[in-house]
Formats: structure tokens, sequence, C-alpha cells
């Protein structure tokens, strides 16, 4: 007997302003990629920023509202899926809100910003990626809880809050309560990469975002994403993707 298929919808998402109070039939998990939203799921307020993200899940009434120039990564799971896969619980997405960002769950979301454009093109792939991200964010954690995710935590929303600034290590340290060395440490430990290069990575994807968004001059963009000039962003972009500023703002409008 052929196994059950459910389709799973995965995009790159912007938002703009306040959303009223809905609900769908199927779960909704939001990861971030630049920019944070508040949310309210049945009466339970958070933030889905460079730390969390969020379960919203089928028939919950939720609301939200976004920052300007933001995008995160939604994948819509149908509620079919996460019943067939339940070991105790009938549902057990419908048990999660708010989620700190793991490790695992963090080399997946890097991967799909990495491949967007592969996985829009197969269905397999978007497949094969959200069962990954389903097993990260439904196996049971039994660890206790790490005092070094809440300084992580800190530092990543002083690095978002911050991106226009010429950030330093000694004061993301500073404001996150700990020493540069645990700092890296800590970046090594969770995130696999420097500070640096997490830090480059958010300023591309926000100026992606607002070469996307808005008609903006490049070098206020450049300016706003923490790039000393357009020149400087424009080496950023062609190094990654192969893109200047003015072409992606052309193939944009082109679709």
């Amino acid at each position: 007997m052929n196994a059950t298929v459910f389709p799973f919808s995965l995009a790159i998402r912007s938002y703009s302003g306040e959303v009223e109070l809905h609900e769908h039939d199927f779960h909704q998990i939001v990861l971030p990629r630049s920019g944070a939203m508040e949310i309210e799921t049945d009466g339970r307020g958070g933030k889905v920023d460079a730390s969390q993200g969020v379960v919203i899940a089928a028939g919950a009434h939720h609301t939200f509202q976004a920052n300007p120039y933001n995008s995160f990564l939604v994948l819509d799971v149908p509620a079919q899926y996460a019943k067939a896969c339940a070991t105790q619980s009938l549902d057990p997405l419908s048990d999660k809100r708010f989620f700190a960002l793991t490790p695992d769950i963090r080399h997946l979301l890097d991967y799909a910003i990495g491949n967007s454009a592969r996985l829009s093109q197969s269905p397999t792939l978007v497949e094969s990626w959200s069962q990954l991200l389903l097993c990260s964010l439904l196996q049971p954690d039994v660890r206790a809880q790490d005092p070094g995710q809440l300084i992580l935590a800190k530092a990543l929303a002083y690095i978002e809050q911050h991106l226009h600034t010429p950030l330093t290590i000694r004061d993301i340290a500073r404001h996150s309560g700990t020493s540069e060395r645990r700092l890296y440490a800590l970046f090594e430990r969770h995130l696999a990469r420097t500070p640096f290069s997490h830090i480059a990575s958010l300023r591309l994807n926000l100026a992606i975002d607002l070469l996307r968004q808005t008609s903006l001059p490049i070098i206020e963009i450049a300016h706003r994403t923490g790039y000393a000039d357009q020149s400087a962003l424009t080496h950023a972009l062609k190094k990654v993707h192969d893109l200047t500023p003015a072409s992606l703002r052309k193939r944009t409008r082109a679709h």
C-alpha cells in the first residue's frame, strides 16, 4: 500500500502593517529571515525574530504585526500530516507555540534561504526539507535549559537592532552580558559560524528585501544595512548571488 502524501507549502513572505484576527485549517511554521514580527496566537503573545520562530496551530485565532522591511520563511503543514505522524497526542504541533532556533533548525533555515530557487522548483526537495524541520521541532528535548541560549538571544536581538551601525564584537558582548571569547564560543556552538559571518548574512538579506520591496536609492539601502558605500553592497551581493543591486531589482520587477 502506498503511503499517503501530504503536500507542504514553503515560501519566503513579507508582511506590512497589522493583520486582522484570523485562522486557517493548516498548521503554519514561521521562521525568521530578516526583521521581526509580533504575533498573538490564542491569546498568547510573542515575537518571531533572530532567536525564535513560532508554530501557529490549525484553527488557532491569531494576529500579527511586522516591522517594516521584513521577510520570513513560512511552511504550511496540512493538519492531516501532523495527525498521521503523531505518536502520543493526536496532533503534536497543536501543543507547540514559540520555539528557540536550535542549531539543527538554524542549519535548515540557512539551507532554505540559500537554496530558495531550487526549493521552489522541487516539491520532492520541499518534502524532504519539511520532514527534517518537523523532526527537529518535534523531537523531545530532555536537556536542561542552557544559560548560553539567553546570552545568544540577547546578542542576536542587539545585532538585529543595530545592523545599520558599525557593529563590534566588544559592543555586542557588553550588551549581551558576556565576554568576547564566550560570545565567539556561543556562536560557534549554536550557529556554527562567527558573529561577523552572521552579521554579514543578516545585512545582505535585509538589503535584498529593501531592493525588492522599496524604491529607495541603492546608496541609501547600503547605508541602512551597514555597508560603507554602494560598492561594498554590490561586492557582497555579487559574491553570494552573482547579481548586482540593479540587476536584482530589475529581475524582481520583471516578475
